[in-house]
């Protein structure tokens, strides 16, 4: 039987990403989103949304560039896959959430909105050259 473990979620960051770096030099961001979803109107005909609040992981060089370039308040679109993870607090407590390891992101609103004309590199797929247009 066939198995997909992917998410794409489009949402306001909740906090400024955090970077770490492992001991081989790995960067490592964690950040949070919220994503908005409209569930109808209430009694009043008032709009009515849930909102979701996603953990995200992101490494190596995606991670310094969202570090960078992203924060709290800033709409990212994310890709990635569902990980869930355990752990044991200092007080000897176990722990465990489900969080978001990217794959891949897309900007959809810069750091610096008062100087749009700045340039954020992002990876883009290669053009296929065999559409003829």
């Amino acid at each position: 039987m066939a198995n997909l473990n992917k998410i794409m979620l489009i949402g306001n960051l909740t906090r400024d990403p955090e970077l770490r770096y492992t001991p081989a030099g790995l960067g490592v961001a964690s950040f949070g989103i919220a994503v908005n979803t409209p569930i109808g109107k209430d009694e009043q005909g008032n709009r009515k949304t849930e909102t979701l609040f996603v953990d995200v992981v992101a490494f190596g060089r995606q991670a310094e560039t969202i570090a960078e370039y992203l924060k709290k308040g800033s709409l990212v679109y994310i890709e990635g896959r569902l990980r869930y993870r355990t752990w044991e607090d200092p007080n000897g407590n176990k722990r465990s959430k489900h969080e978001v390891v990217l794959n891949n992101f897309q900007f959809l609103s810069f750091k610096d909105r008062a100087d749009s004309s700045q340039q954020v590199p992002v990876d883009m797929p290669a053009e296929d050259e065999d559409i003829p247009f």
